[in-house]
């Protein structure tokens, strides 16, 4: 009997026969130290500058317009002490997940390309909302959330990528898409957790697409929001302009109005530019 699509895949995982993504070393140093709580701005500066690209990038978001202040930060000890080291993190980490995402020159590069577009959109979106709904304190840990909701994808995309370069496989749009909807919540929970992040973002991760869902989970809404404002204004790898964002349980959860939603749409377009 022939082995479906999805269970080529499954199977290739199970038997660790597929080279995974692998969690950047200085972002993973700078979030880890971050988190503990237990780290100073030189010792951030010590840990980044053995990465001038990453500096460099760091530096041209922090002086983006949806992180600006009044005047321009030159320096790294600078963007830390306006930012804050959460920030910060977040910011590093999303340097590391674009490098990720930039990194296919295969077949599915085009699609990488719009999948990136969509996270680094989605997760500024998250930032705001978590603002905007008066959960300030989860807007970092929003921003990386959703910074890593499609990481399953990536992931599957690369997979895939690599399978057809030894093997003859059918491939077509729908039956990439119908195996990333299959399989990227938990695989890209699986690979958090090989890279050793919070338990809390693996099962934002693992339950993003649940119809039912925790409601007292506020970052899991506010992921789910973000994903879905993105869709419905057409950044994203699955655009939904008829989604009725009013609708949706996590609006009512997180309490947004008509016009607040109205703010978010209109500042994606912003942010999607920012990428």
């Amino acid at each position: 009997m022939q082995i479906s699509f999805i269970d080529l895949i499954n199977q290739k995982l199970e038997e660790g026969d597929v080279e995974l993504p692998v969690f950047d070393t200085v972002s993973q140093q700078v979030y880890t130290a971050v988190q503990s709580g237990e780290v100073d701005v030189p010792a951030i500066c010590e840990i980044m500058q053995s990465d001038p690209i990453l500096v460099s990038e760091v530096l041209r978001l922090a002086n983006s317009s949806f992180f600006s202040g009044l005047s321009e930060v030159v320096t790294l000890q600078d963007a830390i002490v306006r930012l804050g080291m959460k920030q910060m993190s977040a910011l590093v980490m999303s340097i590391s997940q674009k490098r990720m995402y930039s990194a296919s020159e295969g077949m599915f590069r085009s699609r990488m390309t719009q999948l990136w577009e969509h996270v680094f959109a989605a997760s500024l979106s998250a930032r705001w909302i978590a603002d905007k709904t008066g959960n300030r304190k989860l807007t970092d840990h929003a921003h990386v959330a959703t910074l890593l909701h499609d990481v399953g994808k990536l992931s599957l995309l690369r997979i895939i990528e690599d399978l057809a370069k030894s093997e003859e496989l059918p491939l077509n749009d729908n039956l990439v898409d119908t195996t990333l909807d299959r399989l990227y919540c938990e695989h890209g929970a699986q690979l958090l957790s090989l890279w050793g992040l919070p338990e809390s973002l693996c099962e934002v991760v693992r339950t993003q697409n649940d119809e039912e869902f925790d409601q007292s989970n506020i970052l899991l809404s506010i992921v789910k929001l973000a994903d879905k404002a993105c869709a419905k204004e057409g950044v994203s790898d699955r655009p939904d302009p008829e989604l009725d964002l009013e609708s949706l349980p996590e609006t009512r959860y997180l309490g947004i109005d008509e016009i607040t939603l109205a703010e978010l749409r209109i500042s994606i377009e912003d942010m999607r530019s920012a990428a």
